[in-house]
């Protein structure tokens, strides 16, 4: 069984894809079906993240190439068995590869900065790999958040990604987001009615969904449980629930007993994927103009502060969803 992604067409003439991870953290393994999918149609994919992970540290204690100095580097399957940092998904990822696929993968790592820097690091790597379509990847459903409500979740980050993004010389530009419920501190009413807004204007490319007999989710939940299952490392609250949806659990459902002090609701809806245009996404945002000329996280986020404040008076409200 094969992943049907409505967005074939749209990559008809692509060679080069980057997927790459917007919000950081684990968002780049959310990608891994498309990764192994457009590689079994004969695309050259590459995939990054814009990271979390110290990246100055990493650089110093495991392989990787530099493509910019404490900035951009490419984690490869060199993870010293003796170094064991609790948070280092890109190299253990890019050591997966290698140990169970024996394939040399690398995995990019932008550092979490602003927009206006982040957009250079996504020049330097189009430029690098010769990129020609580019999908965002979103774990859950945040990206698509403008900025005027309560529950957005942690938007900052993705819409960094998407400002970033927005102006690069570049055909295709996708945004996905996989495990609509899985965030609990999101409102997912305000984030269908951004999802309906989007449709609206013909925004919206389609969806699919994830079944746990395609051999690319079998190779998603593998690298996945790879990587959680290292030595003190951290889990993915987001993809645990998407494969715990994929697999056919329902309810307050925990794929690891460490995460079982939190109350969750997984629901078959984690398993869909979700296609935008992130131009669209992105033109949307009232965060956008907002933090586009900011070129560190920190001000990025005063940026972000300073607009939900002045927001506050018009904020949609947190609303259950009617059924």
């Amino acid at each position: 069984m094969r992943l049907n992604l409505p967005i074939f067409d749209l990559l008809d003439n692509a060679q080069n894809i980057l997927i790459a991870g917007a919000g950081g953290g684990f968002d780049i393994f959310s990608g891994l079906p498309l990764y192994f999918t457009l590689r079994d149609a004969g695309k050259n994919v590459h995939l990054a993240n814009y990271s979390f992970t110290p990246i100055a540290l990493m650089a110093r204690y495991s392989t990787v190439k530099i493509l910019r100095q404490h900035l951009l580097i490419g984690a490869t399957a060199g993870v010293p068995q003796e170094f064991s940092p609790g948070y280092y998904p890109e190299g253990f990822l890019a050591q997966w590869f290698k140990t169970v696929r024996n394939e040399d993968v690398t995995v990019w790592m932008f550092d979490r900065v602003g927009p206006k820097l982040l957009h250079e690091l996504y020049q330097d790597l189009v430029a690098h790999l010769k990129i020609d379509a580019l999908i965002l990847i979103d774990g859950g459903v945040d990206s698509l958040m403008i900025g005027d409500e309560a529950g957005a979740g942690t938007l900052l980050e993705d819409t960094i990604s998407l400002t970033a993004a927005a102006t690069l010389d570049i055909p295709v530009k996708i945004l996905a987001c996989l495990g609509f419920g899985a965030e609990l501190e999101v409102s997912h009413h305000n984030a269908l009615a951004n999802m309906a807004a989007l449709v609206k204007e013909g925004a919206f490319y389609g969806s699919c969904a994830l079944v746990k007999t395609m051999p690319v989710y079998q190779l998603y939940e593998a690298a996945s449980r790879y990587v959680w299952e290292q030595p003190k490392h951290h889990k993915s609250q987001i993809n645990m629930r998407v494969v715990s949806a994929t697999t056919g659990e329902f309810g307050d459902h925990h794929l690891y007993d460490d995460y079982e002090q939190l109350e969750v609701f997984v629901s078959p809806l984690m398993s869909l994927y979700w296609f935008f245009d992130a131009h669209a996404v992105s033109r949307r945002s009232l965060l956008a103009p907002a933090i586009r000329d900011t070129t560190t996280i920190e001000d990025a986020h005063r940026a972000t502060l300073q607009l939900r404040y002045q927001l506050q008076s018009r904020n949609r409200p947190h609303r259950h969803l009617p059924y």
